[in-house]
């Protein structure tokens, strides 16, 4: 059964949502903003300045069943069904997407886990060189934490440590959050899995969420690290 949503909707500063769908067979998800509403007509959706518009705007427009996901202000998340109404690219890469009036409404549990794939690094206080990994799972009670790299000489040493979990990829770090392992042990052969505890806010679980979601998936970079400036030679289309 759908929730009654539009109440809900209430764009934030630079409030990051997601657009989902398939595109030739293949899924993807966009990180995009939320930039404003004309209630009840249309969301306001901006791409980042290195935006390949002439291969993301084909995908949101010829998508099958395209969907939008945001957190709100009251924690929960939010899921519906939108299709594209207007697009434009000069002066700003925007989307107007149609507002849903229904969806799906969830609260989120209190400790959430979303499983996900990035690089990052593990510095325990008085030992060098960090542990180079990835995070697997976040949720707002922490992050779970696996390695390939050699422990024996520091197992004893590394349950109820405080920490500091570096997560980026390579010069583009972007976070370090600090924490405290509450679990080591050997997941699979060669492989340590470390949970940390480290309590987020909504707002700070949904920064790193979205960025660790956005930019682990394939169709997803081609909007990231893209200096093309191409573009259509109509600065706006009317689909």
């Amino acid at each position: 059964m759908l929730d009654k949503i539009s109440h809900k909707i209430v764009p934030t500063f630079n409030q990051k949502v997601e657009l989902s769908g398939t595109f030739a067979g293949e899924p993807f998800v966009f990180s995009v903003t939320l930039l404003g509403q004309q209630y009840p007509q249309y969301l306001i959706l901006g791409l980042g300045y290195q935006a390949r518009w002439e291969k993301v705007l084909p995908a949101i427009k010829e998508s099958e069943n395209l969907r939008l996901k945001l957190i709100s202000d009251e924690g929960e998340m939010i899921a519906a069904h939108v299709s594209l109404i207007h697009a434009t690219h000069f002066p700003e890469k925007l989307l107007f997407m149609s507002y849903p009036e229904q969806g799906i409404a969830r609260s989120l549990r209190q400790s959430p886990r979303v499983g996900i794939d990035y690089p990052a690094q593990l510095q325990v206080a008085n030992h060098f060189p960090y542990i180079n990994g990835s995070i697997v799972d976040i949720g707002r009670g922490g992050m779970g934490f696996e390695t390939t790299q050699q422990l024996p000489s520091m197992m004893s040493d590394l349950c109820d440590r405080d920490v500091k979990l570096h997560i980026g990829r390579d010069d583009q770090q972007r976070w370090s959050l600090s924490g405290r392992i509450r679990l080591l042990q050997e997941h699979r052969p060669n492989v340590w899995h470390v949970g940390i505890k480290c309590e987020l806010s909504v707002a700070e679980c949904e920064e790193v969420l979205y960025h660790l979601v956005s930019h682990q998936n394939a169709i997803d970079r081609l909007i990231n690290n893209d200096q093309s400036n191409d573009s259509y030679s109509n600065n706006t289309l009317q689909v």
